[in-house]
């Protein structure tokens, strides 16, 4: 190398950079003789003595020539990304932490990301505590023929032989089917007694079937939150495809760096592809002439990280999705009659 060219790399790389400044104009004006020269290779990013143009030269290496050796590095230091041969894999010990990537509302207002880390929470996560105030209407109604003809065994299982004198309070349709002022329940008139609202309350009411009342509560609450879980499920799950192939993502073991005999879980997910990449093209192109060794890529951990800062800064939106005050009925009836068999 030339004498004045080491002079040159020799200011440059102990950060020493006005007077290349003055000859040459700017940083980007400085990297372009570098690369013409064939110097660039003797330059280090991210050399202590250039904290302060890090992102300058990172910007020119990955958005001017395409450097994947230096993106190669850059991604190694990123502790929650897993580098395999089908692509880069976003890697957490802790699933809930996806929900740094949504919106967060301000105050008390539960917003997108509370709603993510509680759903994502190991621990059961029910939003709606009472579901129901008629479990006639909003259960028994909405059962299938399976399901009926599982309660009709169920109320004939519990009152084998039942009958009861009827009188002004009991309803109609006992009346109605009595014979010397007694009412049979048989399995012929079974699901005429539940198909009447007055009549198969009346069983529950008076306790002639004891824990089915319990059980109807139940499985609407459960069906329901079930509903709603599921729709929030699917809508953060499509929220989550901006970055991510959302199928790839599972539950996956590795032995610990300390000790290889104990297994160690993460949650992974893959990238989509050229989403890794671009987002830390991203980065550095958008801060470039900050100048500050705090915003430094290799400062910042890791992805998620990364992405915050890009989304603080409003360089990428956050993910969010609309919040329903009520689950789907359809959803519910499905569950309903999922459930019913488990508890009758």
């Amino acid at each position: 190398m030339k004498p004045h060219l080491q002079e040159y790399l020799d200011e440059f790389n102990n950060g020493e950079l006005e007077d290349l400044i003055g000859i040459f104009g700017s940083m980007e004006q400085i990297l372009v003789f570098f690369q013409k020269q064939k110097m660039l290779e003797f330059v280090d990013p991210f050399d202590r003595d250039l904290d302060d143009y890090q992102t300058e030269i990172l910007n020119y290496l990955f958005n001017n020539l395409n450097d994947k050796s230096t993106m190669k590095y850059i991604v190694s230091q990123l502790s929650d990304v897993e580098i395999k041969e089908d692509g880069y894999y976003l890697q957490l010990n802790d699933k809930s932490d996806l929900c740094k990537l949504f919106k967060s509302y301000s105050g008390r207002e539960i917003g997108p990301r509370d709603i993510v880390e509680a759903l994502f929470n190991d621990d059961n996560w029910e939003h709606f505590n009472d579901t129901t105030e008629d479990i006639y209407n909003d259960v028994i109604d909405e059962l299938n023929p399976e399901n009926i003809e599982l309660l009709k065994t169920s109320i004939l299982d519990v009152l084998t032989n039942w009958k009861i004198e009827v009188d002004d309070d009991t309803p109609d349709l006992f009346n109605n089917y009595s014979e010397e002022g007694v009412f049979y329940l048989t399995p012929e008139n079974v699901g005429d007694v539940i198909g009447d609202k007055e009549s198969f309350m009346y069983l529950l009411d008076e306790d002639y079937l004891p824990n089915m009342t319990g059980n109807l509560y139940s499985i609407h609450y459960n069906a329901y939150n079930q509903a709603y879980e599921s729709e929030i499920y699917d809508s953060v799950m499509s929220e989550l495809s901006t970055f991510f192939d959302v199928e790839t993502s599972k539950w996956v073991s590795k032995p610990s760096p300390n000790n290889p005999e104990k297994l160690n879980e993460f949650y992974e997910i893959k990238f989509n592809p050229n989403e890794l990449v671009n987002s830390i093209k991203k980065y550095v192109g958008n801060r470039n002439l900050w100048g500050y060794y705090q915003n430094n890529i290799d400062y910042l951990g890791s992805w998620l990280t990364l992405m915050d800062n890009l989304m603080e800064n409003g360089d990428e939106d956050w993910l969010d999705f609309s919040i329903s005050d009520y689950a789907d009925w359809g959803l519910t009836k499905k569950y309903i009659n999922e459930l019913f068999p488990d508890y009758i």
